[in-house]
């Protein structure tokens, strides 16, 4: 068993770290006696530093071995030791315990819970700042709780949204969120560099969330949940006075932004909204309160939609599961879904929308064209890395489409391409000096005698497109020019040929299956044979 303990102070780590060795007798014992240190020490100038922790300097110990046990130290002992340290640690430096730490566990896997409240003051120490990690931020506000006495608790920053005001020196101030380093600040105060709020913890006193409103005239309403796709709204969700969520709703959901030269204003900003397609759904509360939702529902709907949305990031991948499952043919493991999801969004085929408490994604449908052959490749992609498939299997092709022909009708072109399918491919007859007819065409003056279907190429568009299929062509009008080659069904499928007049209109024949044309061979020269006359031969 071993854990790593993440902190970072104001001072030079380098002193930290000195410090931490000189007061370590024990550890400095268990070096001398044993040839073995308990606990390691490492800062951010080292070269064993893990270049991807958090803080400046990291505490960790492993497993306690034969040679500790036997010289009659546990585990216990040593996270006492640490215990107390930290204690010396932090009347002599600022300290800053990080939330995200393995060695803090509610479930007291390493330290006690009461140890945990000692090296971080009752939560005092915690931080939550951490890169780019919501889940620091969730940590930090649990273990604030589980380290905090009752008449010490400590505002929990994890609330904190980007627009929310705290009080802080009995001034109401409002929070922006700086994204080049995943963090909130105090807008506008005085000490920029030390208006970070996980640092002014200690001084906040109240909270208040940021509530987006959304006005036409003199109907307003707040915004409980909003998504915008490129400036166009296509959700919105809206409480407050029936008659206002009425007002403001009804002329959205026209079509428009502006009525008798009064403009729909939201919090977000201007944008657009689709001239048709938007729905509402009304409910009324209590109080003369009512909800609702407007949307637009050729964007959100149970098919044909283009936009997932879910409450939080495990209702997105459930929508994003249920979505998949409509709109492509290939079986997959459920499991992979998540990694599917992210492949997409790697590809860029997923879109994050602009959104207020909800989650939402835009699919690029360009994935479900050619038979979803896009979506299928990914899909296929996720599969060979867990080796669920062999490493050269390629996505199902769409069949060609049938040619249409001026004589016959669909279903005699599909019958005629069916008895392709079942035929042998190209080269496969190499060598057989009297092949099995497999299809016969005719014409008024041409006959086709189809040994072999065409194989197909993997560069070709659509399965089955049978442009080179083998056999020999009887020409009926010049017998010397009758030869044995490649024959492209579709071509000569299309062909219309004129055979004569009924006043004054032309007749037009075409290429035919001969259906009554079974068990028939052909020799190099061309000569047909039944069966009969192949044993003659033979």
């Amino acid at each position: 068993m071993g854990a790593y303990l993440y902190y970072t102070t104001n001072s030079n780590p380098e002193d930290v770290q000195n410090y931490l060795l000189e007061i370590n007798q024990l550890n400095m014992k268990l070096i001398d006696e044993l040839d073995e240190q308990g606990i390691f020490i490492t800062c951010s100038k080292d070269d064993s530093f893990n270049k991807y922790a958090t803080g400046d300097i990291k505490t960790s110990y492993g497993s306690v071995s034969a040679k500790f046990e036997e010289a009659g130290y546990a585990e216990s002992d040593l996270l006492e030791m640490w215990t107390m340290i930290f204690e010396q640690l932090n009347e002599r430096f600022e300290m800053k315990y990080f939330a995200n730490s393995c060695a803090f566990s509610e479930k007291e896997h390493y330290f006690s819970l009461e140890q945990m409240k000692r090296i971080t003051n009752n939560g005092k120490l915690l931080s939550g700042k951490t890169s780019k990690s919501d889940r620091a931020r969730e940590l930090y506000g649990k273990y604030l709780k589980l380290f905090s006495e009752p008449e010490d608790e400590i505002f929990n920053i994890a609330i904190v949204k980007d627009k929310d005001t705290v009080l802080v020196d009995g001034i109401w101030r409002e929070v922006e969120f700086i994204g080049y380093c995943e963090k909130y600040r105090l807008k506008h105060f005085k000490d920029q560099v030390n208006g970070y709020i996980d640092e002014l913890v200690d001084k906040i006193k109240g909270h208040r969330k940021y509530v987006p409103k959304i006005r036409y005239g003199g109907a307003v309403s707040d915004i409980e949940a909003y998504i915008v796709d490129n400036g166009t709204l296509i959700y919105l969700e809206t409480v407050g006075t029936e008659n206002m969520v009425k007002s403001v709703t009804s002329v959205l959901m026209q079509g428009r932004v502006i009525m008798n030269d009064i403009t729909v204003d939201a919090s977000f900003g201007l944008f657009s909204i689709n001239k048709a397609g938007n729905k509402r759904k009304m409910t009324s509360l209590d109080d003369g309160l009512a909800h609702a939702i407007l949307y637009h529902s050729p964007s959100i709907s149970d098919t044909d939609f283009s936009v997932l949305i879910g409450r939080d990031k495990n209702e997105l991948l459930t929508s994003f599961s249920a979505w998949l499952e409509k709109s492509q043919p290939l079986p997959y493991p459920k499991e992979l879904t998540e990694e599917i999801y992210a492949k997409l969004q790697n590809n860029e085929k997923l879109e994050e929308l602009t959104s207020l408490n909800i989650e939402a994604i835009k699919v690029d449908l360009s994935v479900l064209e050619e038979e979803c052959y896009d979506l299928q490749e990914i899909i296929l992609e996720v599969c060979k890395e867990h080796n669920l498939i062999d490493a050269n299997a390629k996505p199902l092709k769409e069949d060609a489409p049938l040619p249409k022909s001026p004589y016959l009708k669909p279903s005699q072109v599909q019958k005629i391409f069916s008895t392709l399918k079942s035929m042998p491919k190209t080269y496969a007859l190499n060598g057989v000096e009297i092949k099995p007819i497999g299809l016969k065409l005719f014409s008024p003056n041409m006959t086709l005698y189809i040994t072999e279907a065409d194989i197909g190429d993997e560069g070709n568009e659509f399965n089955n497109m049978h442009t080179q299929c083998y056999g020999y062509i009887e020409n009926e009008s010049d017998p010397q020019m009758s030869e044995w080659g490649y024959i492209d069904v579709p071509y000569y499928l299309e062909l219309g040929i004129k055979v004569g007049k009924i006043g004054n209109v032309d007749m037009i024949g075409g290429f035919e299956q001969d259906l009554h044309f079974d068990d028939m061979h052909i020799t190099s020269s061309g000569t047909i044979l039944d069966t009969n006359e192949i044993k003659e031969v033979a």
